[in-house]
């Protein structure tokens, strides 16, 4: 049994090492064959700028996945709220800071219809998502009507293009992983007592370091260009919000369960329906960041917005190590691997690389992480 667990406490150190070595791989060759363009500060700014959509998306697909489900409509949605967003600020003159909370309840509202299709009236979630993809896709054209909806409000275009003071970003991001790291160490202490764990082991050290300096790296890395991009601060507070709520919460122990195994769930007392409905105007909601983030960075609202990002975020959902089959995976993982994703995307694109090409590389990348997972599923099944 101590070396089950041991084996397993391994695991969660090697996981995301493994996913940081590949990450490192994938940064080293590109700086190489750009000539050192890629890991220029101003370069890396803007990988996590870029990567910000795709993390809020891959964040809402990792719930979704957990719990058991999937959504093929998280782009859509992005799109046609970043638009409707777009549409109240250039045209109607409305405030952005209301026009951002209308766009994000918008998409709640959109994923509150699906779950009740889906939870309800028992319709698969592949067909729901999938005919909610093609309605707020053309929604979203008929929006646009083949043109771009410039945005022009300063306020509105800091939170896509702006960054935070240094200092406040620093000190935020300091006291977030130290607050971190002391809330770990007290329940490790807690199980300790409770014997479910004989100490506090090398793993668990190691686990702090690691988290230690990633973030002081990340401050680093950031503070050389001009600070923590606004779209990078927001979904570092998605992450601890929800990560929190999946990890500490009701919610998140019935989100687990019914993803593991719906029937025993569903015996023990939890209204599977209820939380799948929950599930999904989360995802609907963070579609909704995802899109008001796509449209300030724009600058405006276009009829290809968010175009294919569905397909990145579940990508980097199960590079992250989310279990296709549900019940488990970790929020955190899988922002790792949306910026796996989003530096392959970031390369692509300073070497010039079709977007043809571009698309064949993350279809190539989405099977083989799905290939992966159903290996891993085989062998410790």
């Amino acid at each position: 049994m101590n070396k089950k667990n041991g084996l397993s406490d391994l695991s969660v150190i090697l996981k995301p090492l493994a996913m940081f070595l590949v990450l490192l791989v994938i940064w080293v060759i590109f700086h190489i064959v750009t000539d050192g363009t890629f890991l220029s500060v101003r370069n890396i700014s803007n990988l996590f700028r870029q990567m910000a959509v795709v993390g809020v998306l891959s964040i809402g697909m990792t719930i979704c996945l957990i719990g058991g489900n999937f959504d093929l409509s998280v782009a859509s949605i992005a799109g046609f709220t970043g638009a409707v967003c777009a549409v109240l600020v250039a045209k109607f003159s409305v405030n952005p800071l209301l026009a951002i909370g209308a766009a994000v309840l918008t998409g709640a509202l959109i994923g509150f219809w699906n779950g009740v299709w889906i939870a309800y009236a028992g319709v698969p979630a592949f067909i729901v998502t999938l005919g909610s993809q093609l309605i707020f896709k053309g929604c979203l054209l008929l929006i646009c009507n083949g043109q771009s909806i410039a945005v022009r409000d300063e306020l509105f275009l800091t939170l896509g293009q702006g960054y935070m003071p240094i200092l406040l970003g620093t000190v935020v991001c300091v006291a977030g992983a130290g607050i971190y790291i002391v809330l770990d160490i007290r329940r490790m202490k807690q199980q300790k007592k409770l014997h479910v764990i004989e100490s506090i082991g090398g793993t668990d050290i190691a686990r702090w370091a690691m988290t230690a300096v990633i973030v002081g790296v990340f401050i680093m890395a950031m503070n050389c260009y001009k600070g923590i991009p606004i779209p990078v601060f927001v979904l570092l507070l998605l992450v601890v919000g929800f990560s929190f709520l999946l990890g500490k919460t009701k919610f998140g122990r019935h989100v687990y369960a019914i993803g593991g195994n719906a029937r025993s769930a569903r015996l023990s007392g939890i209204n599977g329906a209820r939380v799948t409905l929950m599930i999904f105007s989360l995802v609907g909601m963070l579609s909704g960041i995802a899109g008001v983030l796509t449209t300030t960075r724009l600058a405006a609202a276009t009829q290809n917005a968010a175009l294919g990002m569905e397909l990145d975020a579940i990508a980097a959902s199960v590079i992250g190590g989310v279990s296709l089959a549900g019940g488990s995976g970790k929020i955190a993982n899988s922002i790792l691997g949306a910026l796996v994703m989003a530096s392959l995307t970031n390369g692509m694109s300073l070497l010039d690389i079709n977007s043809d090409i571009q698309f064949i590389v993350r279809g190539l990348i989405l099977i083989i992480a799905v290939w992966f997972d159903v290996r891993m599923r085989k062998d410790n099944g």
